[in-house]
């Protein structure tokens, strides 16, 4: 079972683990950009999606991402298109989908909204992921949730 994870947004990113904790995928998501206009690029996420699969069964999980209280109107359309993006292309391709809010995962991993002890703890549980960089929170975030999701839906399973 492959468990694929997505933290929304426009720097935003994409990991992916298999049942045995290994590290699948880790990337950024591919963005188009057209003026100020920018969403996720579906065929190339779509691509990512299928070759993180690997043939096996997949479940696929979405930070539950929404607009904060005193968030501009440009700001939370911007992150509803980018959203609906990431949501069409899981759709398109079949996979089970689950949205996971922040909070949930978190509070089930230890974390906070501290971005610094995501990438810390990442960096612990996965030490050959590409997370050298301060902005690389984003990747570690997605796989702490693909990480959630392996414990979470393995577990479910009856798998240890």
């Amino acid at each position: 079972m492959i468990f694929i994870a997505i933290d929304p947004g426009l720097t935003g990113a994409i990991a992916a683990v298999d049942s045995d904790a290994e590290l699948v995928l880790c990337a950024d998501l591919p963005v188009i950009r057209n003026g100020k206009l920018a969403w996720i690029d579906g065929p190339e996420l779509v691509s990512r999606l299928i070759e993180a699969r690997q043939g096996r069964p997949a479940q696929i999980l979405v930070e539950r991402s929404q607009s904060m209280p005193g968030q501009g109107v440009s700001s939370t359309f911007t992150i509803g298109v980018v959203l609906g993006s990431i949501l069409a292309a899981c759709q398109y391709i079949a996979m089970p989908l689950h949205l996971i809010p922040a909070a949930t995962w978190k509070r089930a991993l230890g974390l906070s909204r501290d971005k610094g002890a995501s990438l810390d703890k990442a960096r612990l549980w996965y030490p050959t992921a590409d997370l050298d960089r301060v902005k690389d929170h984003n990747r570690a975030e997605a796989i702490l949730l693909a990480e959630y999701g392996r414990r979470t839906f393995h577990v479910q399973q009856g798998a240890a």
